[in-house]
């Protein structure tokens, strides 16, 4: 008995030791960060426009007025260099006109301005600059050792514009997907320290203070923590940093092809029962994409099993793989689904990438000059399709289409000649919904419309 009493007293000893021994830790880290995450605030201009009554001799004209307003906005960032560099996401500071930066300097509050120097929206990674002379401003460090689940970790930043605030909790989870507000976000870290309206762009910090993630979205019915707090993972942020502030420009694998987002027209017309996926707007020539058989007008639904929808989508996919790295692409044509194996490039410059050329016919038609109308629309054929000549003021397609525009096809039907080109558009009918592939100032486009 008292040996079990010893044991369970000299257990409870070193557990009590343990635990103080952890406060000193959690105090150490509070010192080390405290004047190394700040608060951003951000200002910006918008306008509205306000058709207000001019009253003249009896008479009340309207007047359109435009009045400007400032608007304002909060986040949280951390300085990353001593000579004051600093990490937020790019939704903290998109279009803002003025950054300034506050941060906690011997008990007192300082205030800088900052300059947006670059990052990536796609990955919500911005990279600030604060204006200060001969300033050495301290930082943190990226973790080098990966992220586990179940590590300790804690978040810090400004909530609701409070002043500097730590939350701790633990990795719940890795490699989440998530969209929000129509940004996705892939390989987050999911914590279950509590991150709110304010944290944004502020970092989850590991036990001996080591940026882990920056803190970018939570999960919430309400809008308050709920318990589920995403970050960006410190090894994609490093890889921004480098590129930005110390011109380590990383060869990134390139599929050869840009996307815009299906929609239920689109879909009824591709004759597709899958609720998305992205349409190849563009083929590139000599691509990955082309060299695999891939077409403009092929919907892409998923990279690698993930879920695309969009550009946006496609790249975040595939922006940390390298040229030579396999991908399983998924795709729709023709209401079939096929699946293909890419083998991604390096992407050439911009000024080297050639979009696949279209077939065109090249022979002269007959009834080249006759006009064919369409729901306002005067439509003459050309060896490139159907060039719109004029669009009536009372065409219920005026909003949509323009003088000079050039139709290929309507409703997956290809225009080769004026017959074509007449059959396809006496069958489309805008109140049920009209998918047109056109050249608008020589780019590629599709349009899906719909008019009851």
């Amino acid at each position: 008995m008292f040996v079990s009493f010893l044991l369970l007293f000299f257990s409870n000893l070193y557990s009590s030791v343990n635990i103080y021994e952890f406060q000193k830790d959690i105090n150490s880290i509070v010192q080390k960060t405290n004047g190394s995450v700040v608060s951003i605030k951000i200002s910006k201009e918008g306008a509205v426009s306000v058709i207000e009554p001019e009253f003249y001799f009896g008479y009340v004209i309207p007047e359109e007025k435009i009045y400007k307003y400032k608007m304002g906005g909060i986040g949280s960032g951390v300085i990353i260099s001593p000579d004051g560099y600093l990490v937020t996401n790019y939704h903290v500071i998109e279009d803002a006109d003025e950054i300034n930066v506050e941060i906690s300097e011997d008990n007192k509050k300082t205030t800088y301005k900052a300059t947006y120097v670059g990052g990536e929206k796609k990955l919500d990674i911005a990279i600030l600059k604060i204006k200060s002379n001969n300033k050495k401003f301290q930082y943190l460090n990226f973790s080098s050792s990966p992220v586990n689940i179940g590590d300790i970790v804690l978040a810090v930043g400004y909530p609701f514009g409070f002043k500097q605030t730590y939350t701790m909790g633990i990795v719940s989870s890795k490699n989440v997907n998530l969209k929000v507000e129509g940004k996705a976000y892939n390989d987050l870290i999911q914590t279950d320290a509590a991150i709110n309206q304010g944290n944004s762009g502020g970092p989850l910090i590991n036990i001996v203070g080591e940026i882990v993630g920056i803190n970018s979205a939570i999960y919430s019915p309400s809008g308050a923590f709920a318990g589920v707090g995403f970050a960006i993972p410190s090894w994609k942020v490093r890889q921004v940093v480098d590129e930005v502030i110390y011109n380590k420009a990383p060869e990134r694998g390139w599929m050869g092809v840009s996307l815009i987002p299906t929609d239920l027209v689109m879909r009824k017309i591709m004759s597709t029962d899958i609720p998305k996926g992205g349409i190849i707007n563009k083929v590139y020539d000599n691509s990955p994409a082309q060299k695999a058989g891939l077409k403009r007008g092929d919907i892409i639904v998923s990279v690698d099993n993930d879920e695309v929808e969009s550009d946006e989508d496609l790249v975040y996919r595939i922006y940390y793989k390298k040229p030579g790295d396999k991908i399983s692409v998924s795709y729709i044509r023709n209401g079939k689904k096929y699946n293909a194996e890419l083998v991604l490039s390096r992407r050439p410059k911009d000024s080297d990438m050639i979009m696949e050329k279209s077939s065109n016919n090249s022979y002269y038609d007959k009834n080249k000059n006759n006009v064919y109308k369409f729901n306002g629309l005067d439509l003459v054929y050309s060896d490139d399709g159907a060039v719109v000549k004029d669009v009536k003021n009372d065409s219920p397609l005026k909003n949509y289409i323009k003088k000079g525009d050039i139709i290929k096809g309507v409703n997956n039907n290809k225009i080769t000649d004026y017959r074509s080109m007449t059959d396809a558009f006496s069958k489309a009918d805008i109140s049920e919904g009209i998918l047109i592939d056109m050249i608008r100032d020589g780019e590629p486009f599709y349009l899906s419309i719909q008019v009851k």
